[in-house]
C-alpha cells in the first residue's frame, strides 16, 4: 500500500526552465569567450612551427651557399626561359633538411597542394634577389650581403602561389627592376602590397628567415615601406641595399 511516508522516498527535485535556460546562456557565454581564445591558441601553435620551419630552411640555404662557393641556388621559373629546367631550390637544400614536410607551413591551406597540373612545393619562398637566374644580381654571393642579420633570405608565399620564390625587385613605385609584366604579377597598384607574399598568414604578419640564419615574424609594413616616386624608406629584402 503506498502511503505519506513511502512518498517522500520516491519524490525528486528537478530543475525549473529558467534554471535550464539560465545554465545553458552560461555555457553559451563561456563558449563565445573561450573558443576565440583557444582559436588563436591553435594559430600560435602553427606559427611557432611555421616558424621553426622557416628557421631550418634558412639555415638549409646557408649550408648549401657555404659548400657550392658561396652561392646559393636557383628558383624554379615555372614558364620555360633559359634557365628554366634549372632544379629547384627546394631540391638543392634536400640533403640539409631531409624532410620535405618543413616545406609546408602548418596554416598553409592552400588549393594548389593538391593541383596536378601546377603543384604547389612549399610554403616558404626564396628571394629571388639571391637566385643565380634573376636580376639584378644574377648570383650573389654571401660576401656580397650588406646586412645580413636584417636581409630577408626567405618569406612565406601566397596561396596561389605555385613557384618557389618572389621578386621583391619588382614591387613599388617605381621598382628597382623595370620589367612591367612581372610587376603585374609580383604587386597590387592599388593595394601597395606584393601578391605573392603570404603577409597576413599569422595574425596578420608572417614568418621570415634572415640571411644570418635567425627567423622572425613580423608585419609587412616593418619589411617594406615606400612613398610612391622615392627609393623604399625600408627594404629587408634587398641584399646590397645602402
Amino acid at each position: 500500500m503506498f502511503t505519506p511516508k513511502n512518498r517522500a522516498f520516491t519524490s525528486r527535485k528537478a530543475f525549473t526552465l529558467i534554471e535550464l535556460l539560465v545554465v545553458i546562456a552560461i555555457i553559451a557565454i563561456l563558449a563565445a569567450i573561450l573558443f576565440p581564445v583557444f582559436a588563436q591558441a591553435r594559430e600560435k601553435a602553427r606559427s611557432i612551427s611555421c616558424l621553426s620551419n622557416d628557421k631550418q630552411l634558412g639555415l638549409a640555404l646557408m649550408m648549401y651557399a657555404q659548400d657550392n662557393d658561396e652561392r646559393y641556388p636557383f628558383g624554379h621559373v615555372n614558364d620555360a626561359d633559359a634557365e628554366g629546367d634549372a632544379q629547384s631550390w627546394v631540391d638543392s637544400v634536400q640533403p640539409y633538411v631531409k624532410s620535405r614536410l618543413l616545406h609546408r607551413c602548418p596554416s598553409d591551406s592552400s588549393a594548389a597542394w593538391n593541383d596536378k597540373e601546377e603543384l604547389r612545393t612549399t610554403s616558404y619562398g626564396l628571394n629571388a634577389y639571391f637566385t643565380p637566374n634573376h636580376a639584378p644580381y644574377f648570383g650573389l654571393s654571401m660576401a656580397g650581403i650588406m646586412y645580413p642579420a636584417d636581409c630577408i633570405l626567405v618569406a612565406e608565399l601566397a596561396d596561389p602561389v605555385t613557384e618557389d620564390h618572389f621578386m621583391p625587385m619588382m614591387w613599388g613605385n617605381p621598382p628597382k627592376v623595370n620589367d612591367p609584366n612581372g610587376r603585374e604579377e609580383q604587386w597590387d597598384a592599388d593595394k601597395a602590397e606584393p601578391k605573392q607574399v603570404a603577409i597576413r598568414r599569422h595574425t596578420e604578419g608572417s614568418n621570415y628567415a634572415f640571411a644570418d640564419g635567425h627567423a622572425k615574424w613580423l608585419k609587412f609594413a616593418a619589411t617594406w615601406q615606400q612613398k610612391a616616386g622615392e627609393p623604399p624608406a625600408i627594404d629587408k629584402y634587398d641584399p646590397q641595399r645602402p
